[in-house]
């Protein structure tokens, strides 16, 4: 497995191209059948990039799955280095995939799938499945699901009290398996005993053996998880793939409906939910609400998320097998109508980029970066949320001459 596939194109091919030809086309001089055509292959490109992606994130996961599956049959220092790196290796694909969140589809819409709450609902209160580090009588406490031997660790029992008595208490999904893998991130250095944003969580791998309390059952439960995601993973892969239930449903809709709920997807996750959501509230509280904080793994979701959304307004995504995806773009269908408006999307969608290579040029990981700015300090992290907020308006003024209207909050 090439588990350094997407860190090396961090590196190498952040800077993505959102090149477009401008036509300065006023719509006396394009007939209503030429840009009902671009919207359809615009359309088009979004399903096929969004199948593709899922798929991507389907198969990583499985791949994910067989890391650990190796290393609950074998735990050791290596078998858990591994089941480490096959997560950050999926995390990137799924990161993208989120793009085409609240754009009406399976993804959250409650009468489809809506399984994402049950995929990536995060922060996660570690107490509520393992054990914690308590600071005061520097001894581990163990009030979890894990601890508990009146609960039976199956599929059903782990769904039924995912969120129950309180958002944070999540049961499921990629970040239990994270801090299941790393363990709290107490930034901590042993040998120095000083403060270190550098040290993610530690969890060793003798959590998983006869030398630890809990280890069967905690087991257990990462298997059940993991197999759970990748059953749900499949399912989203499943209904997008051509001939599937979603795609076909996708596929009849009216088309300034489909452009809506495309729109409203790329324009609130950008403002509304990467910006809003992820960013701003871990710069004003801190790392409790970074969004992989057991892994130190937010800056590559930021890197995801931001990528995903690209990938839509660009029209092009790079699939896990390296071919490329790609079709109409938004900013060529906005053209059509209104050049200032195309520039003025591809100009933010490029800003977007911009910061962020900003961000990750720090070599720091999310919590430092966020420790050492406040919310309108004007920080790298928060560089990154402005631009991403105004890419969300950009869409919604791209809708607005598309003849649909969005919300971005």
């Amino acid at each position: 497995m090439n588990f350094n596939y997407l860190k090396l194109i961090t590196k190498s091919s952040l800077v993505l191209a959102l090149a477009f030809t401008s036509c300065n086309n006023d719509d006396d001089n394009v007939t209503d059948n030429t840009l009902e055509v671009s919207k359809t292959a615009f359309i088009s490109t979004y399903a096929n990039i969004a199948a593709t992606n899922y798929n991507d994130a389907y198969t990583s996961a499985v791949e994910m799955q067989t890391a650990i599956n190796a290393f609950l049959a074998t735990p050791s220092e290596t078998t858990l280095e591994t089941a480490k790196e096959a997560w950050l290796y999926a995390r990137d694909f799924y990161g993208q995939t989120e793009a085409f969140r609240e754009a009406n589809g399976p993804i959250d819409n409650d009468d489809l799938l809506a399984t994402e709450g049950q995929m990536n609902a995060w922060p996660l209160d570690e107490g509520y499945i393992d054990y914690v580090f308590d600071s005061n009588t520097h001894d581990n406490v163990n009030n979890g699901l894990i601890a508990d031997d009146t609960f039976e660790i199956t599929e059903a029992n782990i769904i039924a009290k995912n969120e129950e008595g309180g958002d944070a208490n999540i049961s499921t999904g990629w970040h239990a398996i994270e801090f299941l893998l790393w363990g709290q991130d107490l930034n901590y250095n042993s040998e120095t005993h000083a403060t270190d944003y550098s040290v993610s969580g530690n969890r060793p791998y003798t959590d998983y053996t006869s030398a630890a309390d809990f280890a069967e059952r905690r087991k257990d439960y990462l298997k059940v998880v993991t197999d759970l995601l990748v059953k749900d993973l499949k399912d989203l892969s499943d209904t997008w793939a051509t001939g599937g239930s979603y795609r076909t449903t996708f596929n009849a809709l009216d088309t300034d409906v489909a452009l809506k709920n495309i729109l409203n997807g790329i324009g609130f996750i950008s403002n509304g939910e990467v910006a809003l959501e992820r960013i701003d509230p871990a710069i004003d509280e801190g790392q409790e609400n970074e969004h992989s904080c057991f892994s130190d793994n937010t800056n590559q979701d930021m890197w995801a998320n931001a990528t995903g959304l690209n990938n839509v307004i660009n029209g092009s995504y790079k699939a896990k097998n390296n071919t490329l995806v790609s079709g109409t773009s938004l900013i060529d269908v906005v053209a059509e109508y209104d050049a200032e408006i195309a520039t003025n999307l591809n100009t933010k969608a490029t800003n977007v980029i911009t910061k962020l290579n900003a961000l990750l040029a720090l070599n720091k990981n999310f919590d430092e970066i966020i420790s050492e700015e406040t919310l309108g300090s004007n920080g790298p992290a928060g560089q990154l949320s402005s631009a991403l907020k105004a890419q969300g308006t950009a869409v919604a003024d791209a809708a607005s001459e598309l003849g649909v209207s969005i919300s971005i909050n």
